[in-house]
């Protein structure tokens, strides 16, 4: 139930950060989306085997910790494009 809670949560940042970043950095919903997820599931699994959280049962800190995973995936690929974008 975690990882389903995890990955739409997620998915909503990466909306929501899609709608914040500027075109030119831009990787679109897909790009944004998916590195959304990657950070969120990561994060969350972390938190989770390392008992910061319940592992059978719904819990707002591994959503949290999915969140904040989620931003984190983003930043480091909008850092990575202003970086190596060559545009």
């Amino acid at each position: 139930m975690n990882i389903i809670s995890w990955i739409f949560a997620s998915i909503a940042v990466g909306m929501l950060v899609n709608l914040i970043i500027p075109r030119r950095l831009s990787v679109g919903f897909l790009g944004t989306a998916g590195m959304g997820v990657l950070g969120g599931v990561v994060l969350g699994f972390i938190v989770t085997v390392f008992g910061f959280a319940a592992e059978l049962e719904f819990d707002v800190r591994s959503l949290a910790a999915a969140v904040v995973g989620a931003l984190g995936g983003i930043a480091v690929m909008t850092i990575w494009m202003v970086r190596y974008n060559k545009g």
